[in-house]
């Protein structure tokens, strides 16, 4: 008697596309259908798709694919990417942290813009936390750029240009904007992919482990980007923050042109001082005053040590082979405390004649 086994599903057990052109296929579909049966179908897929071990960079350029086919705003600018000065770092993270911290990397971007580095600051509002960094520089009276071609003037006037995400792809983000509220496979390259700056490298914030797939399908996909990091914290036992911390365990994948490293280092575990030092707050008010202390000159605090740490990355990504991580802490701490970083912040928040 032959036994005839059923054909294996491509998808965590449901027959959900899993394959490159598949997933294109499929996606794009979902994008062109705006109801609310598809987007429960879209989270379900995307459920699956997140388990450990499905997820491969082809696929994710699959999803990449089909966005560029989706939004075609996006498709001219990824094709024409606006230029920036060398040494330009695009500076983003994933959100739907399981920990909330304030505004570490808006605090951390504006640090390193003032020690010298070209920052293009993706932001966006909040979907998980209290607030997200455009509502933290809504409240400090930070313009954000409307339109990809104030980029360069930004970065030549300030160092640091705030893009909201929809600049690069308005019909993508109109599409998946509320749809997710939890890590999905867009997480892993969005927003730095649409980030269409011919900038030198990136520094990718991810509350996810899965650091290396990040960073090989932005070298996939985004191969001018020549040297960049994908980093999580792991604060204890599945904890995860898309930022660079001294406690708990960081792991950090490095792009470089000859390939993609990664890296563990444990630390002593999170106290409770720390976690409340850190946390968000619960008004976009009280989260805009941490960033406000985090870069004020003063005494190390948690927060201004957390700020450096993910200043310095940025800094040290810029300038590779040049500045080593060491150096780089050494350089953000004395533009914090010699009052060049809450300067810069000023420079931002004052209005543009």
């Amino acid at each position: 008697m032959t036994t005839t086994k059923p054909a294996m599903p491509t998808s965590a057990g449901r027959g959900l596309p899993g394959g490159q052109e598949e997933v294109r296929q499929h996606l794009g579909a979902l994008l062109r259908s705006a109801t609310t049966t598809s987007d429960e179908r879209w989270r379900r897929w995307c459920d699956d798709l997140v388990r450990p071990g499905h997820l491969t960079p082809q696929l994710l350029s699959g999803w990449w694919q089909a966005v560029l086919d989706f939004d075609p705003a996006l498709a001219e600018h990824a094709a024409n990417p606006v230029p920036v000065p060398s040494g330009t770092i695009v500076v983003a993270g994933s959100g739907k942290e399981v920990f909330k911290t304030f505004n570490v990397s808006t605090a951390a971007a504006i640090l390193a813009a003032a020690a010298g580095t070209p920052v293009v600051k993706g932001v966006s509002g909040s979907v998980s936390a209290v607030s997200g960094a455009a509502d933290v520089l809504a409240v400090l009276g930070v313009s954000t750029v409307s339109w990809a071609g104030e980029i360069p003037d930004a970065l030549a006037s300030q160092g640091i240009a705030f893009v909201a995400y929809p600049v690069f792809c308005p019909a993508y983000a109109a599409r998946y904007d509320g749809v997710f509220d939890a890590i999905n496979p867009a997480s892993f390259l969005m927003p730095v992919a649409a980030m269409a700056v011919r900038a030198s490298g990136f520094v990718f914030g991810l509350a996810r482990p899965e650091v290396d797939l990040s960073a090989r399908v932005l070298r996939l996909i985004r191969p001018n980007l020549t040297h960049g990091v994908v980093v999580c914290a792991d604060l204890s036992r599945g904890e995860f923050v898309d930022e660079f911390s001294q406690v708990g365990t960081t792991l950090i994948a490095r792009s470089v042109p000859d390939g993609v490293t990664v890296s563990a280092a444990t630390n002593h575990p999170p106290t409770a001082e720390w976690r409340e030092r850190v946390a968000q707050r619960p008004t976009h008010e009280r989260n805009a005053a941490m960033v406000v202390q985090a870069l004020s000159a003063g005494a190390d605090t948690p927060c201004t040590q957390l700020v450096e740490h993910n200043a310095a990355l940025i800094v040290a990504t810029a300038e590779p082979g040049r500045t080593s991580f060491p150096a780089a802490i050494d350089r953000v701490r004395e533009v914090r405390v010699s009052g060049r970083a809450i300067g810069l912040l000023r420079l931002l928040t004052a209005p543009r004649r």
